[in-house]
Protein backbone atom coordinates (compact mmCIF):
# COMPACT_ATOMS: atom_id res chain seq x y z
CA UNK A 1 0.00 0.00 0.00
CA UNK A 2 2.83 2.40 0.89
CA UNK A 3 4.68 1.63 -2.35
CA UNK A 4 1.49 2.15 -4.36
CA UNK A 5 0.94 5.55 -2.75
CA UNK A 6 4.55 6.53 -3.50
CA UNK A 7 4.00 5.58 -7.14
CA UNK A 8 0.78 7.63 -7.32
CA UNK A 9 2.55 10.60 -5.73
CA UNK A 10 5.47 10.37 -8.16
CA UNK A 11 3.01 10.22 -11.06
CA UNK A 12 1.30 13.37 -9.82
CA UNK A 13 4.66 15.13 -9.60
CA UNK A 14 5.23 14.42 -13.31
CA UNK A 15 2.05 16.37 -14.05
CA UNK A 16 3.33 19.24 -11.93
CA UNK A 17 6.67 19.17 -13.77
CA UNK A 18 4.90 19.19 -17.16
CA UNK A 19 2.83 22.20 -16.08
CA UNK A 20 6.05 24.14 -15.55
CA UNK A 21 6.52 24.14 -19.35
CA UNK A 22 3.33 26.17 -19.79
CA UNK A 23 3.14 29.93 -19.27
CA UNK A 24 1.37 31.14 -16.20
CA UNK A 25 -1.35 33.70 -16.56
CA UNK A 26 -3.10 34.71 -13.38
CA UNK A 27 -6.30 36.72 -13.38
CA UNK A 28 -6.34 38.40 -10.02
CA UNK A 29 -8.64 40.96 -8.50
CA UNK A 30 -7.99 43.91 -6.21
CA UNK A 31 -10.84 45.07 -3.95
CA UNK A 32 -13.55 44.24 -6.47
CA UNK A 33 -11.71 45.89 -9.34
CA UNK A 34 -9.42 44.46 -11.97
CA UNK A 35 -5.80 44.21 -10.93
CA UNK A 36 -3.22 46.36 -12.70
CA UNK A 37 -1.89 43.25 -14.49
CA UNK A 38 -5.31 42.29 -15.81
CA UNK A 39 -6.10 45.91 -16.72
CA UNK A 40 -2.85 46.18 -18.64
CA UNK A 41 -3.71 43.11 -20.73
CA UNK A 42 -7.31 44.10 -21.42
CA UNK A 43 -6.77 47.81 -22.02
CA UNK A 44 -6.17 49.16 -25.43
CA UNK A 45 -2.80 50.51 -24.32
CA UNK A 46 -1.24 47.05 -23.78
CA UNK A 47 1.21 45.96 -26.38
CA UNK A 48 1.63 42.61 -27.99
CA UNK A 49 5.20 42.55 -26.65
CA UNK A 50 4.04 42.50 -23.03
CA UNK A 51 1.77 39.54 -23.67
CA UNK A 52 4.40 37.68 -25.69
CA UNK A 53 7.04 38.20 -22.99
CA UNK A 54 4.65 36.78 -20.39
CA UNK A 55 3.92 33.74 -22.54
CA UNK A 56 7.51 32.90 -23.40
CA UNK A 57 8.85 33.42 -19.89
CA UNK A 58 9.04 29.71 -18.98
CA UNK A 59 11.19 28.92 -22.00
CA UNK A 60 14.16 30.95 -20.84
CA UNK A 61 15.10 29.11 -17.66
CA UNK A 62 18.48 27.74 -18.76
CA UNK A 63 17.18 24.15 -18.96
CA UNK A 64 16.02 24.13 -15.33
CA UNK A 65 12.45 23.16 -16.23
CA UNK A 66 13.55 20.33 -18.51
CA UNK A 67 16.04 19.05 -15.94
CA UNK A 68 13.34 19.19 -13.26
CA UNK A 69 11.00 17.22 -15.53
CA UNK A 70 13.65 14.58 -16.22
CA UNK A 71 14.42 14.25 -12.50
CA UNK A 72 10.72 13.83 -11.75
CA UNK A 73 10.41 11.11 -14.38
CA UNK A 74 13.46 9.39 -12.86
CA UNK A 75 11.82 9.48 -9.42
CA UNK A 76 8.68 7.98 -10.95
CA UNK A 77 10.73 5.21 -12.61
CA UNK A 78 12.36 4.45 -9.28
CA UNK A 79 8.97 4.35 -7.53
CA UNK A 80 7.59 2.09 -10.26
CA UNK A 81 10.49 -0.34 -9.89
CA UNK A 82 10.15 -0.36 -6.10
CA UNK A 83 6.42 -1.06 -6.48
CA UNK A 84 7.12 -3.94 -8.88
CA UNK A 85 9.71 -5.35 -6.49
CA UNK A 86 7.21 -5.11 -3.64
CA UNK A 87 4.58 -6.98 -5.65
CA UNK A 88 7.04 -9.69 -6.65
CA UNK A 89 8.22 -10.05 -3.05
CA UNK A 90 4.62 -10.35 -1.85
CA UNK A 91 3.90 -13.09 -4.41
CA UNK A 92 7.06 -14.93 -3.34
CA UNK A 93 6.09 -14.72 0.33
CA UNK A 94 2.58 -16.00 -0.34
CA UNK A 95 3.89 -18.82 -2.52
CA UNK A 96 6.53 -19.93 -0.02
CA UNK A 97 4.02 -19.78 2.85
CA UNK A 98 1.55 -21.91 0.90
CA UNK A 99 4.26 -24.48 0.16
CA UNK A 100 5.33 -24.47 3.82
CA UNK A 101 1.73 -24.96 4.95
CA UNK A 102 1.30 -27.89 2.57
CA UNK A 103 4.51 -29.55 3.77
CA UNK A 104 3.69 -29.01 7.45
CA UNK A 105 0.15 -30.34 7.00
CA UNK A 106 1.55 -33.54 5.47
CA UNK A 107 4.13 -33.87 8.24
CA UNK A 108 1.45 -33.34 10.89
CA UNK A 109 -0.74 -36.08 9.40
CA UNK A 110 2.19 -38.52 9.45
CA UNK A 111 3.19 -37.57 12.98
CA UNK A 112 -0.42 -37.96 14.15
CA UNK A 113 -0.44 -41.51 12.76
CA UNK A 114 2.88 -42.25 14.43
CA UNK A 115 1.72 -40.85 17.79
CA UNK A 116 -1.48 -42.94 17.66
CA UNK A 117 0.53 -46.06 16.92
CA UNK A 118 2.97 -45.31 19.73
CA UNK A 119 0.09 -44.62 22.14
CA UNK A 120 -1.31 -48.08 21.27
CA UNK A 121 2.14 -49.51 21.88
CA UNK A 122 2.27 -47.91 25.34
CA UNK A 123 -1.25 -49.17 26.11
CA UNK A 124 -0.29 -52.70 25.06
CA UNK A 125 2.92 -52.54 27.09
CA UNK A 126 0.90 -51.43 30.14
CA UNK A 127 -1.58 -54.28 29.62
CA UNK A 128 1.27 -56.79 29.33
CA UNK A 129 2.80 -55.38 32.51
CA UNK A 130 -0.52 -55.51 34.41
CA UNK A 131 -1.03 -59.16 33.49
CA UNK A 132 2.55 -60.04 34.41
CA UNK A 133 3.66 -60.85 30.87
CA UNK A 134 6.50 -58.29 30.81
CA UNK A 135 8.52 -56.00 33.01
CA UNK A 136 7.92 -52.30 33.49
CA UNK A 137 11.04 -51.65 31.38
CA UNK A 138 8.96 -52.45 28.28
CA UNK A 139 6.44 -49.75 29.29
CA UNK A 140 9.25 -47.24 29.82
CA UNK A 141 10.79 -48.06 26.44
CA UNK A 142 7.39 -47.57 24.73
CA UNK A 143 6.94 -44.21 26.50
CA UNK A 144 10.50 -43.28 25.56
CA UNK A 145 9.50 -43.57 21.89
CA UNK A 146 6.09 -41.89 22.39
CA UNK A 147 7.16 -38.67 24.12
CA UNK A 148 9.62 -37.41 21.45
CA UNK A 149 6.98 -38.13 18.78
CA UNK A 150 4.43 -36.08 20.73
CA UNK A 151 6.96 -33.24 21.06
CA UNK A 152 7.64 -33.36 17.32
CA UNK A 153 3.89 -33.34 16.62
CA UNK A 154 3.44 -30.27 18.84
CA UNK A 155 6.39 -28.50 17.17
CA UNK A 156 4.98 -29.18 13.69
CA UNK A 157 1.55 -27.92 14.78
CA UNK A 158 3.16 -24.75 16.19
CA UNK A 159 5.11 -24.20 12.96
CA UNK A 160 1.95 -24.75 10.91
CA UNK A 161 0.03 -22.16 12.94
CA UNK A 162 2.93 -19.71 12.63
CA UNK A 163 2.92 -20.31 8.87
CA UNK A 164 -0.78 -19.38 8.81
CA UNK A 165 0.07 -16.13 10.57
CA UNK A 166 2.87 -15.44 8.07
CA UNK A 167 0.52 -16.18 5.16
CA UNK A 168 -2.08 -13.82 6.61
CA UNK A 169 0.57 -11.15 6.96
CA UNK A 170 1.87 -11.74 3.41
CA UNK A 171 -1.66 -11.38 2.04
CA UNK A 172 -1.82 -7.92 3.57
CA UNK A 173 -3.63 -8.78 6.78
CA UNK A 174 -2.83 -6.87 9.87
CA UNK A 175 -3.90 -6.43 13.41
CA UNK A 176 -3.39 -3.94 16.14
CA UNK A 177 -2.62 -5.00 19.68
CA UNK A 178 -4.07 -1.73 20.92
CA UNK A 179 -7.59 -2.82 20.02
CA UNK A 180 -9.91 -2.98 23.05
CA UNK A 181 -10.72 -6.63 22.37
CA UNK A 182 -7.04 -7.58 22.78
CA UNK A 183 -6.74 -5.78 26.11
CA UNK A 184 -10.02 -7.39 27.27
CA UNK A 185 -8.65 -10.84 26.39
CA UNK A 186 -5.38 -10.11 28.18
CA UNK A 187 -7.28 -9.09 31.32
CA UNK A 188 -9.47 -12.19 31.14
CA UNK A 189 -6.49 -14.54 30.73
CA UNK A 190 -4.65 -12.84 33.62
CA UNK A 191 -7.59 -13.43 35.99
Amino acid sequence: MRLEQQLVGANAMIGVAKAEFLPKLSLTGLLGKASPELSAITSGTSTIWAIAAGLTGPLFQGGRILDNYRATVAVWDQSRLQYEQGVIKAFQEVSSNLVTLDQLAGAEVELTRAVKALEKSVALALDRYRYGLSSYLEVLEAQERLFPAQNAQAAVRLNRLLAYVQLYKALGGGWSLTDPQWSDQAKASAS
